[in-house]
């Protein structure tokens, strides 16, 4: 009876498919550790206002728990938002919020005094009224402002964007515009709108 020829372990197949798997589990726990520590080290940085400077405690806690006003300057690691005006529209003839609502037109500057390129996005940002808080893209009917909205771009070092974020709320509720900086963390910075 002939023997049967054992094939070396390099020439097995399941043998690499347990090597890539645990080679993917160790870069994912090296790659989930160095953003661990990238996290810690900008923990330190101050976030700074038109109305004074803020020292962080921990991570970005303490500039995303602070309550901005319409005109204040948020620098969040750079990225400097300012709700420069409020205003409240009630709408075309063609276009009409909600009864009882009105439209809510906040106009916002955005400035990328970083040292990378920046990224924005109308969607990072949503109108709170009361805790409910709704996107940003209705349109009132009114030319100024649907014509010069905030759209999506990109933000060169040292370069700015103005648009106007639209939504439709009771204007008697307590409005804010919420700046979500990470999508993949539910923490916004909040500006008070009225």
């Amino acid at each position: 009876m002939p023997e049967k020829q054992v094939k070396p372990w390099y020439k097995v197949w399941w043998i690499w498919v347990i090597i890539v798997v645990v080679l993917f589990v160790l870069f994912s726990m090296i790659g989930g550790n160095s953003s661990d520590h990238s996290d810690d080290s900008s923990s330190s940085k101050d976030v700074k206002t038109t109305k004074g400077t803020t020292k962080k405690t921990s991570d970005s806690t303490s500039a995303l728990d602070k309550q901005y006003k319409v005109g204040q300057t948020i620098d969040y690691k750079g990225y400097k938002i300012k709700v420069d005006d409020v205003t409240y529209d009630n709408g075309s003839e063609y276009e009409n919020p909600k009864s009882g609502n009105k439209y809510v037109v906040s106009k916002v500057t955005i400035k990328n005094d970083t040292d990378d390129k920046q990224d924005y996005n109308p969607f990072d940002f949503k109108l709170s009224a009361n805790g409910n808080a709704t996107d940003l893209d209705e349109s009132t009917g009114n030319d100024n402002y649907d014509n010069n909205d905030l759209s999506s771009g990109t933000l060169e070092k040292g370069a700015s964007v103005t648009g106007y974020l639209i939504g439709q709320a009771n204007p008697n509720a307590k409005l804010k515009l919420q700046y979500q900086p990470n999508y993949f963390d539910n923490k916004t910075v909040d500006v008070d709108l009225n």
